[in-house]
């Protein structure tokens, strides 16, 4: 039976789609590079498959669609010795025997890495192997160069300018899509120029040895005018300073949630985290951060009038806070943030027997309120810097039924959810209906600083890649 297990799938394949291809574009060349190294722990095959014409499901759509397969497309085979596995991963829909499950029930890959992807009832053959398209870089010796544009597409990027600023190295970022030197750059691309670093010795060894060891591609630049969009010298060019960093902890804080924050920086774009423990919040220097982090939990200083005011001031002082899952709720409570969006559906009052209901029965009766863990797709709007590197859509993993009203003033809808956006995974029926028309990801304007709402977990269980760069993006550039 356990040859059995690999060698029928390895023949014959498994389930309605034969083959699953990963559109290869340059702005998804990150996401796809970890979704590679994904498959590569795991056994998975993967390669380069014939060019030519295809028909196949659209994980972006929904529908067949026709689509092309160039030379440097991934192409993934279900008939191969881990089909189970690879079909398992990339069903565009899971199917659900019983509704009332533990734990999540949409995960499909292309997804989870925000890649474009599609799904074909006929087998694509594999034709070579798929290869990395980084080119190391390798000029350190003209030290004429006047710069370098960073690509703002993934987590390497993060990880990269995160130790440029670490290293002193001072950056900018422009909020505007530009061409220069044959290249073109959406919003949040870094620049890196010699006229910001001139007494900074080395400059380029260091910025190329960066580069090189997070497989980042650098472009160089001769000039700082552009061809088209704004040059370097305009005001939608900012500058990108080191931002210090502090995540509450300790008592109320859900101690998964705190750990995939720390774990992040910790283990995943090595940048200095400071560990605040809640109860300490009386006997902290606000000063010394720029940014605190409000991991999913429950924070008594909040509640407290006091505290609370003195939180408030540091963020009217220039402090950027950013709030995840339940924190963004407990902050809609107070007068000067967003609010919970209330649900349209009210009880039937007619309906007398309506509380009579079997004990045996109670987690049932519980799921048409619930969402163990469905994707759905946000419409986000990507010129501002909360949402750079993304297209105008996100897939996010909705676990519960937050969502909040339209912020109207003061502030950004950054991620919302119109009518009809779910795309996978089971969604309780009373539950579907409030998950529409309100903000999941949301900026607002406090003072001079910045609140960010992060109404589902982008960081879940580090495992959902795409939501990264939007953590990213706020650590780093909302209100810069």
């Amino acid at each position: 039976e356990f040859e059995k297990f690999y060698s029928t799938v390895n023949k014959n394949g498994l389930g309605e789609y034969k083959s699953f291809v990963i559109k290869r574009t340059p702005n998804d060349q990150q996401r796809i590079d970890a979704l590679l190294t994904l498959l590569t722990k795991n056994g998975i095959q993967y390669g380069t498959g014939k060019g030519g014409n295809y028909r196949g499901l659209s994980y972006n759509s929904g529908k067949d669609e026709n689509f092309s397969i160039t030379g440097n497309d991934i192409i993934i085979p279900v008939a191969q010795p881990k089909g189970v596995l690879t079909k398992v991963l990339f069903e565009p829909s899971t199917v659900v025997v019983d509704s009332n499950t533990y734990d999540i029930t949409a995960w499909a890959l292309p997804y989870v890495y925000g890649v474009q992807a599609y799904a074909t009832r006929q087998p694509v053959g594999l034709t070579g192997e798929a290869t990395s398209v980084f080119t190391p870089n390798g000029a350190a010796n003209v030290t004429s160069q006047y710069g370098y544009v960073i690509p703002w597409t993934g987590l390497q990027s993060v990880k990269l300018v995160g130790q440029l600023l670490q290293k002193g190295i001072k950056l900018r970022y422009n909020e505007q899509p530009f061409e220069i030197s044959g290249q073109s750059f959406e919003r949040g691309a870094v620049i890196v120029l010699k006229t910001s670093n001139q007494y900074y010795a080395n400059l380029w060894s260091e910025v190329e040895k960066a580069a090189n060891s997070n497989k980042v591609t650098l472009t160089p630049i001769s000039s700082g005018f552009v061809d088209k969009g704004a040059d370097f010298g305009s005001s939608k060019v900012h500058n990108l300073k080191k931002r210090r960093v502090a995540l509450i902890t300790g008592e109320g804080v859900n101690p998964n949630a705190a750990g995939e924050v720390w774990h992040f920086f910790d283990q995943q774009i090595d940048y200095p985290l400071t560990l605040i423990n809640a109860a300490d919040f009386g006997r902290t220097n606000w000063s010394h951060y720029d940014v605190v982090i409000l991991p999913d939990g429950n924070y008594r200083f909040l509640n407290d009038k006091a505290q609370a005011e003195t939180f408030k001031n540091w963020i009217d002082g220039g402090g950027n806070v950013i709030a995840l899952e339940s924190a963004v709720a407990q902050l809609s409570k107070k007068d000067w943030a967003l609010k919970s969006k209330k649900s349209a559906d009210q009880p039937d009052t007619n309906n007398t027997y309506e509380a009579l209901k079997k004990f045996e029965d109670r987690e049932r009766d519980f799921l048409p309120n619930l969402t163990p863990g469905s994707i759905f797709k946000v419409e986000l709007d990507n010129t501002h810097p909360l949402a750079f590197g993304y297209p105008k859509y996100y897939y996010t993993l909705k676990q519960d039924d937050a969502i909040y009203d339209f912020i109207k003033e003061g502030g950004w809808n950054v991620g919302v959810l119109k009518k009809d956006k779910q795309t996978a995974g089971v969604v309780g029926s009373k539950l579907i209906n409030k998950l529409q028309d309100g903000v999941l990801f949301g900026t607002q304007n406090i003072g001079r600083g910045n609140v960010t709402y992060l109404a589902d977990n982008v960081l879940f269980r580090s495992f959902w890649e795409n939501g990264k760069l939007m953590f990213s993006n706020a650590v780093f550039l909302v209100g810069q």
